[in-house]
């Protein structure tokens, strides 16, 4: 139980600060965590979707849902590397359905495997309002140091 409760304070802690406005990049994708679960060992992350992340059909840009993806997984790459340093070390991002400017979304990550300097996860981005499918995403993080 105590490792329940340690693992959420961390979760938590973490989210608190790495999004805040403030904080470059990640401050600036507007997420904040909307739930985890200890059990699955899951993070989920809701982004508001972005007026400056459309592209030239109004549409949110790839390269934002890949940051949205990004921003989540480093965040649950720290949370379980347990606080060294973590970068992208590969991303692979499956677009399934455009993604409608206005439209608040869900990042689910999961951790799949965690060894000593690398964390490989996957994830699912969802229309936070019906819970369609519209991107996955996979990767590979790499722990820098200790």
């Amino acid at each position: 139980m105590e490792q329940k409760r340690a693992w959420l304070r961390a979760v938590q802690k973490t989210a608190d600060r790495y999004l805040t406005p403030e904080n470059g990049f990640n401050g600036r994708m507007s997420c904040r965590l909307a739930g985890c679960c200890y059990a699955e060992q899951s993070v989920t992350f809701a982004f508001e979707t972005q007026r400056w992340q459309c592209n030239d059909r109004g549409e949110i840009h790839g390269g934002a849902i890949a940051g949205m993806f990004d921003t989540a997984f480093g965040v649950v790459a720290y949370i379980t590397a347990g606080g060294p340093v973590t970068s992208t070390a590969e991303l692979s991002v499956s677009f399934l359905r455009s993604v409608a400017y206005g439209t608040s979304v869900h990042v689910k990550v999961i951790v799949l495997k965690a060894g000593r300097s690398l964390i490989r996860q996957r994830a699912e981005l969802t229309d936070a309002a019906t819970g369609s499918l519209l991107a996955v995403a996979g990767g590979c993080w790499t722990i820098l140091s200790h």
